[in-house]
């Protein structure tokens, strides 16, 4: 599955990349006066553009024709087969002949036509955007209807303004408040707040008086939207003063599904029911309610993937540790509590496998003799235990996975995890075998079909980056050490599994922040685990809570309060140790080199692998 994933993916990435270029062009129809001679150059120039695209989008439709009329050619039939080679020739070929000599040939086809599909599926992308610009005209005052979509955040503007920004999606929109207009865009809106801003985290601002608005939340009011191309990105240099930042911010939220912001200091709430997403979503609410302080903050992060109430200090501080990877919730989270949740949801099952098989025993009567069975207490008894938990397990286990997923809310690297486990659980319960590389594949083909834009979201290119490098080398480097203690084979592994994420993502992650944590080795052997404690233990607190056990709960609350401050204090440590971070901002030469560099190492450890013994 790794080439048709590949060339999805690359095609997507044409697509967008073109779409992109000619986004407010491409889409507009074939005028008359294009042909005419002695025309505009600009004109002329798109016209030969659009040409082009439809010769692309014939020779796509051409090759897809091709493609399944030798699929039907090429099919399996019953009894022997025979083709004639030529008209008037008496040379015949079989069906399996056929299928060998021309299988290859049609397979790379198959990949040129992924490839066409998904460059077009990229390019479709821009059909409605356009120019890239917003319906509701700029700097005009209207009446917006807006829903909540996701948790609003305190902001604090350079003119010392207090705002609660939130995603929000438009209903519809009206100028004179007779025509209404109906929407669908995204709008980044802020919310004036009325109060002044408190200090619950800490020194970071964080307003004592919120609005109270979650997600599924409608509300109405007049005010003016302002388009993001306007903005002049600036960011402060080494001497203090603000420079001209290179970032292009409308771009990057354009990518996002966001072409204007608006500024609201008066709105009424409107009544309306609720998504079962949107009950999932605010589920948060309940859960974080009894987390306070600093350490509520942090698990907040590991849990359920909420920074909002983290400090621009805090996250500085666990990315120079090399540690930011566990306030995202990712595979490591969603996996260590599918684990949890197969094992206590198999446990009755394996309970009773193992009453059933108590009596059974073998022992052995002469010698030269078979085995065979016998009562209770002379021999040692034979236990058969299913390691897959059972299907039932698995089914559920994924439900609740998803159920999750929705609460944290479907970010790229809590989708790429549910459905790898998905993919993982639907092999166990269907009784196959299931290849790591291959469910990677088949997740990433699926995200970037639905959801090309996936393609430029860093959540996504980190997830996968790192997880696909733990394939490839997670084993050779565990290869290289033999060790039989326990304890000692899991540190090593839990090194090379570390090792492993550091070398396929450090181009990536050196390229976009410019940091390179120094003791992110040695500080993730401490991260991993701890934090795997604080999973299990979330989920202990999740049961509690929904049995309504007070003195439990806030006995296992006080436990994760207490195991978050220690994870913040030792991230701490390793944040303060000498000679880091090792700041440094590689262009893009030299991003590639390091990815080539990595490949070497790849092909280096694999050719030594295979020369063993």
């Amino acid at each position: 599955m790794l080439p048709p994933a590949v060339a999805v993916i690359c095609g997507t990435l044409g697509g967008l990349y073109f779409g992109e270029l000619l986004a407010g062009d491409f889409w507009k129809p074939l005028e008359p006066e294009y042909f005419v001679p002695g025309l505009a150059a600009g004109a002329g120039q798109t016209a030969r553009v659009q040409w082009v695209f439809w010769a692309l989008l014939c020779m796509t439709v051409l090759l897809l024709v091709l493609f399944f009329v030798s699929l039907w050619v090429f099919r399996r039939r019953p009894g022997h087969m025979h083709k004639r080679l030529k008209r008037n020739a008496s040379k015949y070929i079989s069906q399996s002949q056929l299928r060998y000599r021309y299988g290859r040939v049609l397979y790379y086809a198959g990949l040129v036509v992924l490839f066409c599909c998904a460059l077009w599926n990229g390019l479709l992308q821009y059909v409605n955007i356009g120019s890239a610009e917003s319906r509701v005209p700029a700097g005009e005052r209207n009446i917006l209807c807006l829903r909540v979509s996701d948790f609003p955040v305190p902001v604090l503007t350079a003119a010392g303004r207090h705002y609660e920004r939130m995603e929000c999606r438009l209903v519809m929109y009206s100028a004179d408040g007779r025509k209404q207009i109906q929407g669908s865009e995204n709008m980044l809106v802020y919310i004036a707040l009325d109060s002044t801003m408190g200090n619950r985290y800490g020194k970071e601002n964080t307003a004592t008086l919120s609005t109270g608005l979650l997600p599924g939340d409608v509300l109405m009011t007049r005010c003016r939207a302002f388009s993001f191309v306007s903005e002049t990105p600036v960011a402060p240099t080494s001497s203090g003063a603000l420079a001209v930042s290179s970032f292009d911010y409308p771009r990057y939220m354009a990518r996002r599904g966001f072409y204007c912001r608006a500024y609201v200091y008066d709105y009424q709430r409107i009544p309306t029911n609720l998504t079962l997403y949107e009950r999932l979503r605010r589920l948060r609410v309940p859960l974080i309610s009894r987390w306070e302080g600093e350490a509520g903050a942090v698990l907040s992060g590991i849990c359920l993937g909420d920074k909002s109430g983290l400090g621009k200090q805090v996250r500085e501080k666990y990315n120079v540790a090399g540690a930011s990877h566990i306030l995202a919730v990712s595979g490591l989270h969603v996996g260590a509590l599918y684990g949890c949740l197969v094992f206590v949801l198999g446990l009755p099952q394996k309970i009773r496998q193992a009453r059933r098989y108590r009596s059974r025993h073998l022992v052995k009567i002469d010698q030269g003799q078979e085995f065979m069975q016998t009562g209770p207490g002379q021999s040692q008894i034979l236990k058969t235990y299913s390691l897959s938990g059972g299907a039932g397990a698995h089914i559920i286990a994924l439900l609740l996975i998803w159920a999750y997923a929705a609460v944290v809310g479907f970010s790229a690297s809590v989708m790429r995890a549910a459905l790898m486990l998905s993919v993982y659980g639907a092999g166990k319960v269907l009784g196959s075998r299931t290849n790591s590389l291959n469910v990677l594949s088949v997740t990433a083909l699926i995200l970037v079909v639905f959801k090309p834009m996936n393609l430029y979201d860093l959540g996504f290119q980190l997830s996968f980056t790192a997880v696909l490098s733990l394939i490839l080398f997670f084993p050779l480097l565990r290869n290289l050490l033999s060790l039989r203690h326990f304890v000692l084979r899991y540190l090593w592994e839990l090194f090379c599994c570390s090792l492993s994420v550091q070398l396929g993502t450090l181009w990536l992650t050196s390229g976009t922040f410019g940091v390179i944590p120094l003791y992110s080795l040695l500080c993730n052997f401490f991260v991993v685990p701890f934090s795997a404690v604080i999973l299990y233990f979330f989920l202990l607190y999740l049961v509690v809570m929904g049995l309504h056990l007070e003195n439990a709960l806030t006995l296992v609350t006080r436990l994760l309060l207490i195991l978050a401050t220690i994870l913040d204090k030792a991230v701490m440590f390793f944040a303060g140790l000498p000679y880091t971070p090792i700041r440094y901002q590689p262009h893009v030469t030299e991003q590639l080199l390091m990815l080539w560099c990595t490949g070497y190492l790849y092909f280096f450890l694999r050719d030594r692998e295979n020369r063993r013994p």
